[in-house]
């Protein structure tokens, strides 16, 4: 497995868990469980080396891309007066996001992704 596609893992694996934190903490809504539910989806598709999955993956690097730059223009100028973990909350997912769009592009990961997908198939023959 390449190095690159472990970091994401652990990454999607860190957000898993503390989306249950968030759930575990009080937030029972619908929109929170669907996303722990894509989040488990992420994991195990790619550890898995599922196509749809890395698609999937690019997805949500896509919509994380998007959300970075929404909350960063949301607060504009001000940016500079927050304290260092709201400025770091504020850019976190357009960097994951960033760096998500970059792994699942890579060529030794869709490469891997591929033999660990097709694995049993060519074992039969």
């Amino acid at each position: 497995m390449p190095v690159k596609l472990i970091v994401a893992l652990v990454l999607l694996a860190l957000a898993t868990v503390m989306q249950v934190m968030h759930i575990t903490g009080g937030n029972y809504t619908i929109p929170n469980y669907v996303n722990l539910a894509l989040k488990l989806f992420l994991v195990v598709g790619l550890v898995r080396g599922s196509e749809g999955a890395r698609s999937l993956a690019v997805v949500v690097g896509v919509l994380n891309i998007l959300v970075g730059m929404l909350a960063v223009f949301t607060v504009g100028a001000l940016i500079t007066h927050l304290p260092l973990v709201v400025q770091l909350q504020l850019i976190t997912p357009l960097v994951f996001g960033a760096y998500l769009l970059w792994c699942m592009s890579q060529e030794d990961v869709k490469a891997w992704l591929y033999r660990r997908a097709f694995a049993g198939v060519a074992e039969s023959e």
